[in-house]
C-alpha cells in the first residue's frame, strides 16, 4: 500500500517505522534539517523500553501536492498544528484520510475537510500511545511493548472498506488496532484525563519529581469532575469502564499516577511533550473552557489544577 504520514515528530515517525513493517510504500512528510538526516540516514528510532534501535528506508517530501494520491494518509501532528493543515488535506485527491492525536473539534475538523474537498473523504481518528523527542539524528520513542493506535469513526462505524485498508496496513506488524466507533466522545475523554496531569506539569515547571500528593489527588477529581461536565453536554465517557475507574479506583488511579510522574516514564511521556508542545496544550485547555461555560457546572479540583498552571501557560504562548 502507498501510505502518506503526514508529521515527523515522534508520534509519525514511530508509525512509520510500523508501517515499514508491513512492507508498505511509506513516505513522511518532514521538513528542514529533519528531512535531510532522514534522507541521508535513514529513519533511526531508538526504542527506549525495548532497548534496540531501528532504521527504515523511507521516502520523504516537505510539501503535499494536490495531485499526489495515496491509499491512506495518516496526519500525525499536535492539534493546533491539525487545524493549519485542514485546507491541504481537503485538496488532496486522496480518499482515505486518519488524523491522529489531540483534538477537542473533531466534528469541526471533519466538517471542514470535507466542505473545502472537492473529492470525496472518508475521515478517521486515531490516537497512538508514544511519547518520546527526538534528539541527535533520531527519534527516542517510549512505548509499550506492543505499539498500536485507538482507531474509529466520529460517532459511527467506520465503512468496510476504509477498515480493510487500515487493517491490510499494519498486516504482520505486531501493531495492535482497538477500534471505537464513538473517537468524539473518546477524545474528549482523553482529554479530560491529560489536562490535569499538564497542569501539574507547568506548575512544576516541567520537573515531575516536585509533583505533590496534593496535586494527584486534586488530577483525578479533576478528571471525575470532567467526565459529570462532558456527560452534561451530552458526550459519552470512554472507553468503557473509564469513567467509573476513577469513582470506584480512585487510590489506585492515584497510585498509578504518582509512580508515572516519579519515574522516568513521566518524564518520556507526560513532561518532555509538555515542555515541547506547549501551543498544543493552550489549544486543548482553551477549548475545554469553551465546553465548561457552556455546560454551566462547578469544577472546583479542575479550576485549582489550572490556576496552578496559567502562569505558565500565559507566558509561553
Amino acid at each position: 500500500m502507498r501510505i502518506l504520514v503526514y508529521g515527523a515528530g515522534v508520534i509519525g515517525c514511530e508509525l512509520a517505522h510500523e508501517l515499514c513493517k508491513g512492507k508498505n510504500d511509506v513516505t513522511i512528510l518532514a521538513r528542514g534539517n529533519w528531512k535531510q538526516s532522514i534522507e541521508k540516514n535513514g529513519l533511526v528510532v531508538q526504542h527506549y523500553g525495548q532497548l534496540h534501535t531501528t532504521k527504515d528506508s523511507v521516502n520523504t517530501i516537505e510539501k503535499l501536492n494536490t495531485d499526489d494520491k495515496y491509499d491512506l494518509i495518516f496526519v500525525t501532528m499536535q492539534y493546533n498544528q491539525i487545524l493549519n493543515v485542514l485546507q491541504q488535506i481537503a485538496n488532496n485527491v486522496s480518499h482515505y484520510i486518519v488524523l491522529v492525536g489531540n483534538n477537542m473539534t473533531p466534528l469541526n475538523c471533519a466538517e471542514q475537510i470535507k466542505n473545502l474537498s472537492t473529492a470525496e473523504k472518508e475521515i478517521a481518528f486515531g490516537f497512538q500511545g508514544t511519547g518520546g523527542r527526538r534528539e541527535n539524528g533520531k527519534v527516542i520513542s517510549m512505548h509499550s511493548f506492543h505499539v498500536g493506535m485507538t482507531v474509529g469513526g466520529l460517532n459511527g462505524h467506520l465503512t468496510s472498506d476504509f477498515q480493510k485498508f487500515i487493517i491490510t496496513a499494519f498486516n504482520n506488524t505486531g501493531y495492535q488496532l482497538t477500534w471505537e466507533q464513538n473517537m468524539e466522545g473518546w477524545l474528549l475523554s482523553h482529554a479530560a484525563h491529560i489536562l490535569p496531569t499538564a497542569y501539574i506539569c507547568y506548575s512544576v515547571d516541567c520537573n515531575l519529581r516536585r509533583t505533590s500528593k496534593e496535586q494527584i489527588r486534586l488530577a483525578i477529581d479533576a478528571t471525575s469532575e470532567a467526565h459529570k461536565m462532558l456527560k452534561k453536554l451530552g458526550y459519552p465517557i470512554r472507553p468503557d469502564g473509564e469513567e467509573e475507574a476513577y469513582k470506584e479506583k480512585r487510590k489506585k488511579k492515584q497510585r498509578l499516577l504518582y509512580l508515572m510522574v516519579k519515574t522516568p516514564a513521566g518524564k518520556y511521556v507526560i513532561s518532555t511533550h509538555c515542555s515541547h508542545a506547549v501551543p498544543e496544550m493552550s489549544a486543548l485547555d482553551q477549548k475545554f473552557e469553551e465546553l465548561k461555560r457552556k455546560a454551566g457546572v462547578s469544577m472546583p479540583a479542575w479550576d485549582n489544577l489550572r490556576n496552578q498552571a496559567i502562569a505558565f501557560l500565559d507566558n509561553h504562548c
